[in-house]
């Protein structure tokens, strides 16, 4: 049995392959602190697991029962630069989602559409979630230019769209919240773009 944290051999007194997943990470968790590391990641024989949502599924798994335990540490400035490092294949994602929820809804598929449309408030609570986390990760970097003013400017366009979003559909004006994602959110993705690759950059 193998145990990586980090993609580095692991061994932590105390711990054996009769210790349980919850044991280990516990272990682990309790070695890092000081260091504002924390486990984010847990991969079994190469399945990838949340230390917050699959620990009751997976915490009493012996270690014994499995030939590769690799555990993923990170700061939460490092897990939000990772999220913007991640950002173009996200907002591709979204940027789809919002073409084909306009598409269906100008063809009166109101039901297909608005089953898409939880996937799309996903993908914008997640773009939410990142830009409110920046200046975690990037606060020297906006303070020394425009970005802080780029950055806040973003989070209201997003939250205005959705608001207005909301707004034609309690009144169902299918056709009104077609133009908003597809003219919109254009331009806000554009920006979007543009602010992550010039953070990126910096």
């Amino acid at each position: 049995m193998e145990i990586l944290l980090n993609g580095n051999p692991l061994e932590i007194e105390g711990v054996d392959g009769n210790a349980t997943v919850k044991e280990l990470v516990q272990s682990v968790e309790e070695a890092l602190k000081g260091s504002e590391r924390t486990i984010v990641d847990i991969i079994l024989d190469g399945k990838w697991y949340s230390p917050d949502d699959d620990m009751e599924t997976i915490g009493n798994l012996k270690l014994v029962s499995f030939n590769k335990v690799e555990l993923g540490a990170a700061t939460a400035k490092e897990m939000v630069i990772e999220g913007f490092k991640d950002a173009a294949e996200g907002l591709s994602y979204i940027e789809n989602l919002s073409g084909d929820i306009s598409s269906e809804l100008r063809l009166g598929r109101i039901k297909s559409a608005m089953a898409e449309y939880v996937k799309f408030v996903d993908g914008i609570e997640w773009l939410l979630a990142m830009f409110n986390n920046a200046d975690r990760a990037f606060a020297a970097n906006m303070a020394e230019s425009s970005m802080e003013m780029e950055r806040i400017n973003l989070l209201k366009r997003l939250k205005e769209q959705m608001a207005s979003i909301e707004i034609a559909q309690t009144q169902e004006n299918w056709v009104e919240v077609a133009d908003i994602l597809e003219y919109e959110f254009s331009d806000i993705f554009i920006d979007i773009r543009n602010f992550v690759a010039k953070l990126l950059n910096c």
